[in-house]
């Protein structure tokens, strides 16, 4: 019965090939950081009983026909791309799947996707060729190759399911992706497994370093995206965002909405001195949509040698750019100008520049710019207003010299034991911070540090305050996106955080203090939890060991009145209660500040054994 049922199935895989029948759908691609479109991965459907692609995979392996199942999937979408409108592909990546199994089908050759593109009249660079990880790779030397090819034929390419397959690693390295995605095993319910969230913000920061991108595939619940944007994962896929379908679509508005809204409140800007890429922003010409051909942006760029670029506009909303490299890049040379001459000048723009708002801070654009893949990384940065009207571009030179005086500014007001920034800068953090509706800031300073550096040198107080720093400039996870840390001098420190502190981050920051200092006491004195010191009177005394205190003032302790000096008397206030627990607990402790007018609280007097001298 079963041979029957796979011989039915296997002439129903070869009517579906022989008609052509398979279908694509277009699953969108989202930017997680304001809910726009990059495009679409196209997903190749067949007919009933047979309308699931791994139904038809599993079949195709079975009874030899992988290469025409591949093939026809990779016609089917191509001519599903054609058929497009012009304002469905604008500006729109399409995903397309590659199987690395079909490398080694003496069937195979080079070039057959990329004339396929041409006879329909589809540019290339419009395509993302995604390598599954599902398969091993029995011919490593013919894969490098053959992505060696694709890459110079101006495809940009994805590892697809990354981290559920038996070469991830190897492929990587292999790949050199422009795009990684992560497998929805990993994605979905990443709120919930810490291992998964120290993976993904390893790939993360992997993938930065390497200007690649992260796609999370199989997002479908709000829980899981706010830990990816906690994360820094790029783009999103699933049907938290749209279902794939027959034509392509949009994400809903008003997920669109909830996305930005909280990526807004997830990942706020980083308080780094306040300056803004307004002040840097330079008049650029600009054009209307289907106002020029290439022809007349080529006489531009000929009667002004200084005319770098020009942005195209839709309205006052900005679409594309053209640079005079990828201009004549495109159409230079014989061939290249009469082919383009008379076209539009939208056929040869850059439809994805880098579009960021007037607020956005100089350093967190540097670090932003220098992320983008290796054929835009030079190219200028298209600012807007409140609006998303167009006000002008700031070209890399301009923003890497301004960020690199703002680091040399910071490096000058920086302390010169720990490095951290130091009042000028923390001046302006509280500044900023104090006109937000959620905050907090947690002043840190050492107990006893005094007879530490009595008992142990002045070598040994600066190794012990450098710890501190290093423990408080460490726990970034634990802390709200865009946490600064500064070093007011001598054993104090603050951190300005964008958003409320948590009473857990405030225990892992006391934890990891007191398993640190470890390392700078004597055995005899960790065992006893305590050293003999001279006190400021010049007695000798029974000393416990160093513990930190943090006082940490959130809004509501404020009323009306959000003045500097009043978070100082607030901070004076916790602290002093925060060094009375600490003393009582035996360890590193927190007080949360509370209203001027209020009563201060009973202590809590619990404790985890009080040491003795022996």
């Amino acid at each position: 019965m079963e041979a029957l049922r796979d011989e039915g199935e296997v002439r129903e895989l070869e009517r579906l090939l022989e008609a052509q029948a398979v279908t694509p759908v277009f699953q969108p691609i989202v930017d997680l950081r304001c809910g726009k479109l990059l495009g679409y991965e196209i997903l190749s459907r067949g007919a009933e009983p047979l309308r699931s692609p791994m139904d038809l995979f599993r079949i195709a392996e079975g009874c030899g026909l992988v290469w025409e199942l591949e093939y026809a999937c990779r016609l089917a979408a191509i001519r599903g791309v054609a058929d497009l409108p012009d304002s469905a592909r604008e500006g729109r990546k399409f995903f397309l799947n590659v199987s690395p199994r079909i490398f080694g089908d003496p069937r195979f050759a080079k070039g057959f996707t990329l004339s396929h593109l041409k006879s329909y009249g589809l540019d290339q660079r419009m395509f993302v060729l995604e390598i599954t990880e599902r398969g091993n790779l029995e011919d490593q030397d013919r894969f490098e190759t053959l992505i060696a090819h694709y890459i110079n034929q101006g495809f940009q390419l994805a590892l697809d399911d990354f981290g559920v397959g038996n070469s991830g690693l190897l492929t990587l390295i292999s790949c050199a992706p422009h795009y990684l995605k992560l497998d929805m095993g990993i994605v979905q319910g990443i709120h919930q497994s810490p291992y998964k969230q120290l993976l993904v913000k390893a790939l993360v920061s992997f993938s930065h370093n390497v200007s690649s991108r992260i796609i999370a595939e199989g997002v479908e619940t709000w829980k899981d995206l706010e830990t990816l944007l906690r994360l820094g994962v790029d783009l999103g896929q699933g049907f938290l965002f749209a279902r794939p379908e027959p034509q392509p679509g949009d994400v809903d508005p008003a997920v669109a909405e909830r996305l930005r809204g909280m990526h807004d409140q997830v990942c706020p800007p980083a308080l780094d001195g306040g300056e803004q890429v307004r002040q840097l922003v330079l008049q650029c010409r600009d054009l209307q949509e289907g106002a020029a051909t290439c022809e007349e942006v080529d006489r531009f760029f000929r009667r002004d040698l200084n005319l770098d670029h020009l942005v195209l506009l839709r309205g006052q909303t900005p679409v594309g750019l053209v640079t005079r490299q990828s201009f004549y890049s495109k159409t230079g040379g014989p061939v290249g100008y009469h082919l383009f001459q008379k076209k539009p000048v939208e056929v040869v723009a850059k439809r994805d520049p880098l579009v960021v708002p007037e607020t956005i801070p100089v350093t967190a654009l540097a670090k932003r710019a220098m992320e983008r893949g290796r054929e835009d990384l030079y190219d200028p940065v298209v600012v807007t207003g409140p609006r998303q009207e167009f006000l002008g571009t700031l070209t890399i030179q301009q923003l890497i010299a301004r960020a690199t005086q703002l680091e040399i500014e910071t490096a000058q007001g920086a302390n010169p034991l720990t490095g951290l920034p130091g009042n000028r800068l923390i001046e302006q953090w509280i500044g900023q911070v104090l006109e937000r509706e959620e905050f907090g800031v947690i002043y840190a300073d050492l107990d006893r540090f005094k007879e530490y550096n009595d008992r142990y040198g002045f070598l040994k107080g600066d190794e012990m305050i450098r710890l501190s720093g290093r423990v408080l400039g460490g726990l970034g996870g634990v802390l709200p996106p865009g946490t600064t840390l500064g070093h007011v001098g001598g054993d104090d420190f603050i951190l300005v955080c964008p958003g409320r502190v948590s009473e857990e981050a405030l225990e892992e920051i006391c934890g990891a203090f007191d398993r640190e200092k470890e390392g700078l006491f004597t055995l005899e004195d960790l065992d006893r939890g305590a050293y003999w010191a001279t006190d400021r009177t010049g007695n000798r005394v029974c000393v416990p060991l160093v513990t930190l205190s943090l006082a940490v003032v959130h809004p509501e302790c404020f009323g009306g009145d959000r003045h500097p000096a009043l978070l100082s008397e607030l901070a004076a206030q916790a602290k002093k209660q925060a060094k009375i627990r600490s003393a009582l607990l035996r360890r590193s402790s927190y007080a949360c500040a509370l209203p001027l007018d209020l009563a201060v609280p009973p202590l809590r007097t619990e404790s985890r054994g009080t040491p003795v001298m022996a």
